[in-house]
Formats: structure tokens, sequence, C-alpha cells
């Protein structure tokens, strides 16, 4: 089987959910081998057929000088990755608290979390990047704002709520590589399954 790395879980998102998830959906058809943040840079060396990234990036986001897990290095490892053939997919957290000059925002992702408010139900619609099916599923969720590049990447998925509506979905090649950036779903709602069913979906499509 193709070996899958992750990187997932944070302050606000405990990691068990995240692997439960990632556990049922890739089950009999990847290896995923969680890496921690001491061991990323040395792992992503080992050529993964795909990095998911699924912890946003301050360690600490109590703190107001938290420290933060991706530096330099990383974000260097991670476009060389890409640009070489990687695929990488971005999950809620993965896209927040990033410094949006950086290359994995600037380059990689195209896009980042802004805010979001407090949970309550959100829609999810728009059409799969590789067949001509329609995605709609309501989950009571953290409705993620964020701000895209949306003239460089391709959007296929939309968030709407009473609180507005933002993208939820897109993806881009970059080099020879792919990116997905994916903003459902906090921690219980991971357990929703139409959404368990566009992961696994999306991630056999890249």
């Amino acid at each position: 089987m193709e070996r899958v790395l992750a990187i997932v879980g944070d302050y606000y998102h405990p990691e068990e959910k995240i692997k439960e998830t990632l556990e049922f959906v890739l089950k009999n058809t990847y290896w995923v081998d969680y890496a921690s943040i001491n061991n990323f840079s040395m792992l992503i060396r080992e050529d993964p057929y795909l990095v998911i990234i699924g912890r946003e990036n301050k360690l600490n986001p109590q703190d107001k000088n938290s420290l933060i897990w991706m530096d330099d290095e990383i974000e260097n490892l991670l476009v060389d990755y890409v640009s070489n053939g990687g695929k990488l997919l971005v999950m809620h957290s993965g896209l927040a608290s990033y410094d949006v000059s950086g290359k994995y925002v600037r380059e990689l992702t195209r896009g980042y979390f802004k805010y979001h408010p407090e949970r309550k139900m959100v829609k999810y619609y728009g059409r799969y990047p590789d067949k001509d099916k329609d995605i709609y599923f309501e989950i009571f969720d953290e409705h993620y704002f964020v701000e895209v590049d949306k003239e460089s990447t391709n959007i296929f998925l939309y968030s709407t709520s009473l609180d507005g509506e933002s993208v939820a979905g897109w993806y881009h090649e970059y080099g020879k590589g792919k990116i997905l950036c994916l903003t459902p779903a906090h921690n219980e709602a991971l357990a929703n399954e139409n959404l368990r069913k566009l992961l696994r979906d999306l991630i056999l499509w890249m």
C-alpha cells in the first residue's frame, strides 16, 4: 500500500478525533504514518505518496507569543516535495495561523483561515473536481471563513450558514504535484458520513 504522512491535532483539535477519521477513510487503501513536530522534516524526506496537514501553526494559541512548528526549513521541504510530484492535502486547522507571506500560504495553499463564528449548521455544496456529480451535505460545524487567491486555484466547494458564505474547498497543481485544501470539519463533525465519503473520494482522486 502507498504510504501517507500525516501531521494532525493541535490545541483546539484533538489528534485522536482526526486519526479516527483518517483511519476510517484510508483503511485497506493507504498506510498512514503519523508525524510529530519533531520528526516531520525527517519523514517527509522519505517521499510519501501523500502528505496531510491538519494542525494549526501555533503550538499554544492561548499564548500571545506562541511558538510555531513550521519554520523555513519545513516550508522549503514542503515546496520541494510538492514541486517534485508530491501530493498535499490541507484540512481545517491546517489553514490556521500560518504566515500569510510565507511559502506555505503564498505558494502552496494559496488560501488561509480568517475566522469562524460559534458553531452552527453549515451547508457545504459544490461539484466534484473529477466527475459530473454534485456535493451537498449539512453538518453542525465551525464555519470557516477563508481568504483564497481565486485566480490561482480551482474552487469546487462552498459553505453557507446564517453567518454568510465562504469558499470551502479548492485545488491546484504546483510543479509536478497537486495541492487540495478543505475547510471542514471540526472535531465531532468529522464523524459525518457524507464528509468522510467526500474526503475518501478526494484522496483517491489526488
